[in-house]
């Protein structure tokens, strides 16, 4: 029975640590001027899951006259 009661407290403690473990995100932007005028805006999002170890990217180009 102790061995089980030693095992539960120790998923517990770890799903805890799991839950509170976020994922890392960045984010930039640049404007930039366009060769005949007008105006480059460029976003780039970056997210990192630490757990797994995955890492998405998200890109978007805006272009103005």
């Amino acid at each position: 029975m102790k061995a089980l009661c030693t095992l539960a407290f120790a998923a517990l403690l770890f799903g805890g640590i799991a839950l509170t473990t976020g994922c890392e995100t960045s984010h930039s932007e640049t404007d930039k001027p366009g060769l005949l005028g007008g105006n480059t805006h460029e976003e780039t999002t970056t997210t990192k899951n630490p757990i797994t170890g995955d890492v998405s990217t998200n890109h978007t180009e805006q272009k103005s006259n």
